[in-house]
């Protein structure tokens, strides 16, 4: 038993978390460099565990250093290093972040510490502060991640941590309140030596779920660029008639396609540069989507031409979905838009159907015949394959 306290003694776990905090830091301060900005977060999760291990320096100082600087300043570098864990998740899952009410919490916090060291030292009621308002905020930490619709495993790796070590802290606010957590901080209970251990091994993993957070992120956002259009977000060529050909592939008694031009398009660029013609296409396809919903899948063909994919549609079906679409895209654009200038625009669209036996590019090149009879006719209608 004489040997447990002395391994695991609380100076010496606290540096060790410290050291494994900075490394893990310095991993992910490099690792950022590599990520694209678009994902989020990583500048607060790299900055944590730097500011943790600021934190250990002054905690492990305990009695060298002034109670205001081991005490009060350790505890409220502390608590900043897990707001901004928790202020990285937020950018990272929603896009934002907003800890000024945590903060506000650990500038309180800091007041309270002030108090029961030098005023009133009471190392019992500091034990409970602390310990309820970490237990409380790695709890919504977790609760961050858990209303989360999908959870990758990096995700759920950090949801076990956090709430794991919210637990801890619980479990050592309660050893508080029963008289069982010491007389200081460097008092090595079995309770003490959980808590500091625990929080060693959090710190490693942490960064070792964001890492794998942030590289899921990367690998979802390459595939999704594989796979779509990156002006307009819908489908691109090449993933669209590969959706139409596991359509057909799959089974489906029936496929139909639409093709669907925007009429004019080039006046658009003409007149009110490639700007206006970038954002018009966008306008197009948000209400395109809008008119398909469930029914079928939307793919940019090339230029201002797409693919309309609608599985199980015979021709009534895809005409009927046709005139829906091409109603929403016949819309007057809003006059507070940045697209008032262009009016409004129109839209040709050909429109064939074939059975499960009929191969894509049949059906397509029926489409597309009878996209360009609905533009010989005049443009602005719909036109079905002969």
């Amino acid at each position: 038993m004489g040997l447990l306290p002395s391994i695991l003694d609380p100076r010496s776990v606290i540096m060790l978390a410290g050291i494994m905090g900075l490394m893990m830091a310095l991993v992910v301060f490099f690792m950022r460099r590599s990520y694209p900005r678009s994902i989020q977060g990583l500048g607060e999760w790299a900055l944590a565990p730097l500011v943790a291990f600021v934190s250990t320096l002054l905690f492990a100082a305990r009695g060298f250093l002034p109670d205001f600087v081991s005490v009060v300043v350790a505890n409220f570098v502390l608590y900043q290093a897990c707001i901004l864990y928790y202020a990285g998740s937020q950018k990272f899952l929603q896009g934002r972040s907003d800890t000024r009410l945590w903060t506000l919490l650990n500038g309180v916090l800091a007041l309270a510490m002030f108090w029961f060291s030098a005023i009133k030292p009471d190392f019992g009621v500091r034990l409970l502060l602390v310990t309820l308002a970490v237990s409380a905020l790695f709890l919504v930490h977790a609760l961050l991640y858990m209303r989360q619709p999908v959870l990758v495993f990096g995700q759920r790796l950090m949801t076990g941590l956090l709430l794991t070590q919210s637990f801890v802290a619980a479990l050592r606010f309660v050893s508080a309140l029963s008289g069982m957590a010491g007389s200081s901080l460097m008092d090595a209970t079995w309770i003490q030596s959980l808590y500091i251990s625990m929080y060693s091994l959090t710190v490693l993993l942490l960064s070792i779920a964001v890492i794998l957070m942030a590289t899921d992120r990367v690998h979802t956002e390459f595939e999704y660029l594989a796979t779509h259009d990156p002006l307009t977000g819908a489908l691109n060529r090449r993933a669209v008639l590969d959706a139409c050909r596991t359509a057909v592939a799959s089974g489906h008694r029936r496929v139909a396609l639409l093709m669907v031009d925007l009429d004019y398009f080039k006046e658009v660029n003409d007149r009110f540069g490639h700007q206006m013609g970038d954002a018009v296409l966008r306008e197009a396809v948000v209400r395109m989507q809008g008119a398909i919903g469930n029914a079928g899948l939307l793919g940019r063909y090339g230029g201002e031409e797409f693919i309309v994919l609608l599985p199980d549609a015979d021709t009534a079906e895809a005409m009927a979905v046709a005139q829906r679409l091409k109603q929403a895209i016949d819309q007057p654009f809003a006059a507070n838009s940045p697209m008032a200038a262009v009016g409004s625009i129109a839209v040709s669209i050909g429109v064939a159907a074939g059975d499960g036996g009929t191969r894509v590019d049949d059906v397509l090149a029926k489409a597309d015949a009878a996209l360009y009879r609905a533009k010989a006719m005049g443009r602005d209608q719909v036109m079905a394959a002969a």
